[in-house]
């Protein structure tokens, strides 16, 4: 863990905020999810709800945040991203963060409470699925299914041909994120969905298992969508 320098004020926060989190704790659910692969270094099991409550006490705090995600338990990690202003979280700050990623629940909470809202969101989700990391790739096309209507037509195209790529994989979080990002797509306008109904038209029952399920999922968002 890396330690800095704390004003007497930030230093009370954290050990209240610490506090507050082992009251809350739930040793089963903690248990349950180190059964399901969610292995942190430390996990106390307490619900996102009750995490957004204690976070809800704290005004937005850039140097707060920072000691927050540093400290490195589950539930100081997720409140990071609910208390760190938007403003002041650098890109070089987002890719640290996300080189430290290896869990999907802290991808989807960090995508949700603050990269989505980085005004850099759509250049960063482009770096992060042309990378040559799986969590990076993974954060990216989740990211990109987050902020769809925000992306240019041009840049989901882009996004799909990296995504067609990257289908034919065994990695579960992979091939479900490309699931995700290729079917919220499709919302953008009818011609997007055509396109990529076009682009994994290759995706026979031949096909991979992941591109399979690739496609099934675009399918089913078309059939919702009355687009098919």
């Amino acid at each position: 863990m890396k330690y800095r320098f704390l004003s007497p004020t930030l230093e009370v926060q954290t050990t209240e905020i610490l506090r507050q989190i082992r009251l809350s704790m739930n040793g089963i659910a903690s248990e349950q999810m180190t059964k399901s692969g969610l292995i942190y270094k430390k996990n106390y099991g307490v619900s996102i709800p009750r995490i957004k409550e204690i976070a809800s006490l704290y005004t937005p705090n850039h140097e707060l945040a920072q000691q927050l995600w540093i400290i490195q338990i589950r539930e100081t990690m997720i409140m990071a991203t609910l208390l760190q202003p938007i403003d002041k979280f650098t890109y070089e700050m987002a890719i640290d963060w996300i080189s430290q990623f290896n869990q999907i629940e802290i991808i989807e909470q960090s995508n949700m409470n603050l990269f989505s809202k980085l005004s850099y969101s759509d250049l960063l989700c482009q770096e992060l699925i042309t990378s040559k990391n799986n969590w990076f790739n993974i954060t990216g096309f989740i990211l990109a299914a987050r902020i769809f209507e925000k992306l240019s037509d041009i840049q989901i195209k882009n996004i799909t041909v990296q995504a067609i790529h990257l289908s034919d994989t065994n990695d579960l979080h992979i091939y479900k994120s490309i699931g995700l990002c290729l079917s919220r797509f499709c919302r953008k306008n009818k011609e997007i969905a055509t396109y990529i109904m076009k682009e994994i038209d290759s995706f026979s029952d031949k096909s991979s298992v992941s591109q399979q399920y690739i496609s099934s999922e675009v399918k089913q968002e078309l059939l919702f969508l009355d687009f098919l």
